[in-house]
């Protein structure tokens, strides 16, 4: 796995680390700031669309009541005129047809909001062509394609459309009122057409570029200024619920996100503001802006001192690391620093004395490898003593040869068997085999000198011949059953054995002489000898450890058993392997 603590120099890591981690925290303070003042800014808006939309829905609702009492009134008074196309009487029916007109055409000029009136009656009659009154067939009414708002219905608005005028085509938006007469027979409709623009200038009121809409009970939009571009699916979730005026926030997939407000009146007018989300968090946004660039000026700003601290962090370090490169002399490590008192103090120290003790240990080993030059060029010269005492001991054994000295000639024999034995090629481990004949060559000789008076027994396991065993284990003991057990004494009998124990070997050793004295492991106050079994009980101590060693059974005027137990050894790495034991030399 990638680890950057591992692979990327400290100096970046640390230069790295800190913009990431000020980029970081400045993109989260940004983040919050934007979020925390978007709502906030979103609330406040919407609040003061609440109030804006509550008192323009009131002055509309004013307004297009009027319309409505305008249109009530008219068709009462239409009735009361009672113009009816089939009278007789000329006269009656023009002044009829004179008021009719007059009463339509007194209600466009009182008020700047109605552009003209379309009636629909049987038997149309003619108007005046730039008056404000149009009579159509009531026929014709049904090819409009607003009629089917009114279809249902004895009055409704219509939403807006464009109609032909003496100055061109014009946007209006209508109400229309069916006509019934006192017997409830439906006989005409009334069509009031209000300029769209005087709508439109009561929605918008004081304020500029907003996109507002008008909606009726039905949830049909009326009137609108801007751009609401609002679904229906929006404007029937409104429609249904309960509460006069509310925002929502909007984010339906088909149109941009932006703030819904909406007011509805008494009469179910509903009057929606649509605004754009942008424009609301535009302030958060730019201050959002605002602190990135700051923070980005900072980081810029602190990445100079950033560079600067990593410099002091990483200077100490790379000036240590170029002293470890090298082996640095004694001269070389006192031009550490030494006026750092904070961690990197306690690397200079601490380098220091490792130093110090790496000039010792080669100092130590210098002096190790020439001493073992030493003993090296010792043990050259050594190898020359055994082949000059070969060769003296071969001269004196012929020479008592020649002169009929047979015993003298047997012990030199024997002697130079005990020496190639004893000195095996400087060999620390032996086979059994070699190490049985060395004892029984020495046994030989002091045979030679006792005669009869001195028996020795030697049964060795015929398996363990082939083992191994530190040499010279077993002589010290036996030469010293001999000198110190049968002193003063005729006569004497030695008896060693050999046999195995499981993954063990035992040597036993018995005589029958004087024994020893209670305090016989006792230290003496001088040297009185006994090195050659010291040795032997270190050597083996040193060897192999517990539970192997040497143990001494004697009982004074009875004699001595001297027991050592040693492993089964096959071979001679054996040793190294398993006792740790360097090599097989001693």
């Amino acid at each position: 796995m990638f680890n950057l603590f591992k692979r990327v120099r400290i100096g970046r890591l640390f230069f790295g680390s800190f913009a990431a981690f000020i980029a970081v925290l400045l993109l989260i303070s940004s983040w919050i700031s934007y979020s925390l003042t978007s709502r906030e800014l979103a609330d406040n808006t919407a609040n003061y669309q609440q109030d804006l939309l509550n008192e323009l829905n009131k002055r509309l609702v004013t307004q297009l009541n009027s319309i409505e009492q305008m249109s009530n009134a008219a068709s009462r008074n239409i009735d009361i005129i009672g113009y009816d196309p089939l009278e007789s009487d000329l006269f009656e029916l023009k002044k009829r047809k004179a008021d009719l007109e007059a009463l339509l055409a007194s209600i466009t000029y009182s008020t700047t909001m109605v552009q003209s009136i379309y009636l629909y009656i049987e038997r149309p009659f003619v108007t005046d062509a730039q008056g404000p009154i149009r009579v159509y067939d009531l026929k014709t009414v049904k090819d409009e394609e607003w009629f089917s708002d009114i279809q249902n219905n004895d009055f409704a608005w219509i939403k807006e459309r464009t109609i032909p005028t003496n100055k061109g085509s014009l946007p209006v938006t209508s109400f229309a009122r069916k006509l019934y007469n006192n017997s409830g027979i439906y006989y005409g409709l009334l069509l009031l057409n209000v300029k769209s623009s005087e709508i439109q200038n009561l929605i918008r009121g004081e304020t500029e570029g907003r996109s507002r809409l008008l909606v009726d009970a039905g949830g049909r939009t009326i009137a609108a200024i801007g751009d609401p571009n609002l679904q229906e699916s929006e404007l029937e979730k409104i429609r249904l619920i309960q509460e006069k005026s509310g925002s929502v926030h909007l984010k339906a997939k088909e149109q941009s996100e932006a703030l819904l407000v909406w007011s509805k009146s008494p009469s179910n007018w509903t009057l929606v503001e649509v605004t754009p989300w942008k424009s609301i968090v535009h302030g958060s946004i730019r201050l959002a802006l605002i602190l990135l660039t700051v923070g980005l000026s900072a980081i810029f700003i602190a990445s100079f001192f950033t560079f600067f601290i990593s410099r002091q962090f990483t200077n100490p370090i790379r000036l240590l690391v170029a002293f470890m490169s090298k082996l640095p002399d004694r001269g070389l490590v006192s031009d550490l620093p030494t006026d750092y008192t904070n961690e990197f103090g306690n690397l200079f120290n601490g380098y220091r004395k490792q130093m110090e003790r790496i000039e010792e240990l080669l100092t130590s080993l210098k002096d190790q490898h020439k001493r073992q030059r030493e003993a090296e060029i010792k043990a050259l010269q050594a190898m020359i003593n055994p082949h000059f005492l070969y060769n003296t001991l071969d001269q004196l054994n012929w020479l008592a040869i020649d002169s009929g000295q047979t015993k003298i000639s047997k012990i030199l024999s024997l002697m130079g068997k005990m020496f190639r034995i004893g000195l095996s090629n400087g060999e620390t481990l032996i086979p059994i085999a070699d190490e049985m004949t060395h004892v029984e060559c020495y046994l030989q000789i002091q045979q030679i000198r006792w005669g009869d008076r001195l028996t020795f027994t030697i049964s060795v396991d015929e398996s363990a011949k082939e083992l191994y065993v530190p040499r010279l284990t077993l002589q010290p003991f036996i030469e010293n059953a001999i000198i110190h057990g049968f002193h003063g004494r005729k006569k004497g009998e030695i008896r060693v054995n050999v046999q195995l124990l499981g993954q063990d070997i035992q040597f036993q050793i018995w005589d029958d002489g004087v024994g020893l004295r209670p305090d016989w492991d006792q230290p003496k106050a001088r040297k009185t000898g006994g090195y050659g079994l010291r040795n032997v009980k270190e050597r083996i101590q040193a060897y192999f450890g517990p539970p192997y060693g040497v143990h001494i059974a004697s009982t004074e005027g009875r004699g001595t058993e001297v027991t050592i137990l040693l492993p089964q050894i096959q071979n001679k790495e054996e040793v190294e392997e398993k006792y740790h034991v360097e090599n097989t030399h001693y």
